[in-house]
């Protein structure tokens, strides 16, 4: 399949569709990043180790949520609010991999990783997200 967005686009799209999104990024099998913040590739390498047969993954705390989807050849990892909807949010997952020019992986059961995981990546997208924010207001 041709891609119909790159990894810059592919992000985007998904952080477009939700409000929830904080922040996410977009690895190739490799774990090399193609896409978002530096400082989230790393916990979302790590969240991905933790479930290293899972095409999806998702698990939330009292802080928000970690959802990843991936295929063979890329895998996107978002950090979320609360409120985000985890059914939705792992839809817009597979069509954005899709759209990078895989296959959607099929739907499945996400895999639950651990806490730890899930913070790492909660609090690397929040201070990612607060950078942002600062950069744009002294502009």
């Amino acid at each position: 399949m041709t891609a119909a967005l790159t990894p810059a686009l592919a992000l985007d799209y998904v952080r477009e569709l939700s409000a929830d999104i904080v922040d996410g990024v977009v690895l190739d099998a490799g774990g090399t990043l193609l896409a978002g913040p530096e400082a989230l590739a790393e916990p979302a390498r790590a969240l991905l180790a933790s479930a290293p047969d899972a095409t999806e993954i998702h698990a939330k705390t009292a802080a928000g949520a970690a959802f990843a989807a991936r295929d063979d050849t890329h895998a996107i990892v978002v950090a979320t609010g609360r409120f985000a909807l985890p059914g939705l949010t792992r839809h817009d997952l597979r069509t954005a991999l899709a759209a990078l020019g895989g296959e959607a992986p099929p739907k499945a059961e996400p895999a639950a990783p651990p806490a730890a995981a899930v913070s790492a990546l909660l609090t690397a997208a929040q201070d990612s997200f607060r950078r942002n924010r600062a950069v744009s207001r002294s502009d």
